[in-house]
């Protein structure tokens, strides 16, 4: 059976095809204009970069922010059932998922069979998720993608003394007009950011494995002080921002067999 999954976040589409238990494509692109609109051009890309038509797609579903905009998905299913669902696929011993994107963190505790127990998310505090990565990325001239390795050099991080977006990024340019090395500020940023998401996470309760999702988990640096803060391991899976498409299409396959 060949079912694929569009996840919709706030700043990107993610989709996946999934033939049976093997995903043959996956794709990722920065929304741009109206979410409908995106979300056909992703998954038509995606369609043609699998040498695919749509008439293959035997069920979609969507997720995400937008997921109830996406209106030529078979159904829909909410973002922590397709975060556990994915993960679980992925990583069968998983019990506890963090899901951090652009605009905030889920933590979500599932049971043997990828099913979702319990879940808590963050307040609107930018603080905890990749939006605040970008700006500090943008105001320290760093590309995204290099903030992680970059901070695992420091040898005294800064310490940000508010968990504030807007405050922390005073603190910032403090530290850089006192000549504060980038690698020690980038650290004191992952520390504190991986704060915030750990005492989320601690309300709901860890049960290993633990595995962490979403744009965010491509930064190492905040992987890191998360598994510092958190005195666990964490997976981290080797495309983590599409596990929510992935579990759409999960979702889709298990639908389609029981109908």
């Amino acid at each position: 059976m060949i079912t694929a999954g569009i996840d919709i976040g706030h700043q990107s589409v993610n989709a996946v095809i999934l033939e049976n238990n093997r995903i043959i494509s996956h794709v990722t692109r920065v929304i741009a204009g109206e979410v409908e609109a995106a979300a056909r051009t992703v998954f038509y890309g995606m369609l043609n970069q699998a040498g695919m038509t749509a008439a293959r797609i035997e069920r979609l579903f969507a997720t995400g922010v937008g997921r109830e905009k996406v209106t030529f998905a078979d159904g829909n299913r909410t973002e922590m059932l397709c975060h556990v669902q994915g993960s679980h696929w992925l990583f069968p011993a998983a019990r506890t998922v963090i899901d951090v994107g652009a605009e905030g963190s889920r933590i979500l505790r599932c049971d043997s069979q990828g099913n979702l127990t319990n879940f808590v998310m963050n307040d609107k505090c930018a603080s905890g998720a990749g939006v605040f990565l970008e700006t500090v990325a943008e105001m320290m001239q760093i590309p995204p993608s290099e903030m992680g390795p970059i901070s695992l050099d420091s040898s005294k991080k800064v310490v940000l003394t508010t968990t504030c977006a807007v405050f922390a990024e005073s603190e910032i340019v403090a530290e850089v007009h006192r000549g504060s090395a980038k690698e020690d500020i980038l650290a004191g940023v992952h520390e504190s950011i991986a704060a915030k998401i750990a005492s989320v996470t601690k309300r709901v309760g860890i049960e290993p494995e633990l595995i962490f999702t979403g744009g965010v988990a491509l930064n190492i640096g905040v992987v890191r002080a998360l598994e510092k803060q958190l005195e666990l391991d964490i997976q981290v899976p080797k495309d983590p921002e599409i596990v929510g498409a992935l579990g759409a299409a999960i979702l889709a396959k298990k639908s389609g067999l029981i109908s």
